[in-house]
């Protein structure tokens, strides 16, 4: 029994210690992820994305970087007076983000054309509302889904896939091509 723990304990420290220690790979950016999914094969690889809570630092980072001051979930009223809660918001140059939750099975480079944002509502009494759908969100709000920020790993340390950090700099590439896309 204490062996089966030690072991346990060992591979634990190892798979935290592999992620701790990931460096994103110069080679992979937001043109040619896609190109490194990796499915089937003899050695397991599992597939998992960059959740809300892990992205909305990482948003916030990159906007301060570029000199935003942000303030997160921001109720906004739009033009045509329906209200949307951005995800993060800089009221100077009225620029708002928001993150997308939930993702499809298998990634696909066909998925980066999704630009509808859902937002699901509650009623007073907390149960779950009905879902808004937004279609036409202003150019002023950029719309980042879930499902485009995805990452694998294995049991033993492979190179050639996506990790995590590169996912999470592809986030970082995308932020500034859509603020350099507002710009123009």
């Amino acid at each position: 029994m204490k062996t089966l723990l030690f072991g346990i304990l060992i591979l634990i420290f190892s798979v935290c210690k592999a992620q701790s220690n990931e460096i994103a790979n110069p080679k992979i950016n937001s043109e040619n992820y896609y190109e490194y999914y990796q499915s089937g094969g003899t050695v397991s690889t599992k597939t998992n994305w960059l959740r809300r809570h892990e992205a909305m630092p990482i948003i916030i980072d990159e906007l301060g970087k570029l000199g935003f001051k942000t303030k997160q979930y921001i109720l906004l009223e739009l033009e045509n007076t329906e209200q949307i809660i951005l995800d993060v918001y800089n009221r100077k140059n009225n620029l708002g983000v928001v993150f997308n939750t939930g993702h499809f099975a298998f990634p696909n480079k066909n998925q980066r054309n999704n630009r509808i944002y859902h937002q699901d509502k509650f009623k007073i009494s907390g149960r779950l509302g009905k879902r808004k759908v937004y279609k036409n969100l202003p150019k002023n709000i950029i719309v980042l889904q879930e499902t485009w920020y995805w990452y694998q790993t294995q049991s033993s340390p492979n190179d050639k896939l996506l990790n995590k950090k590169t996912s999470e700099n592809i986030l970082r590439e995308d932020i500034r091509k859509q603020l350099a896309e507002l710009k123009n």
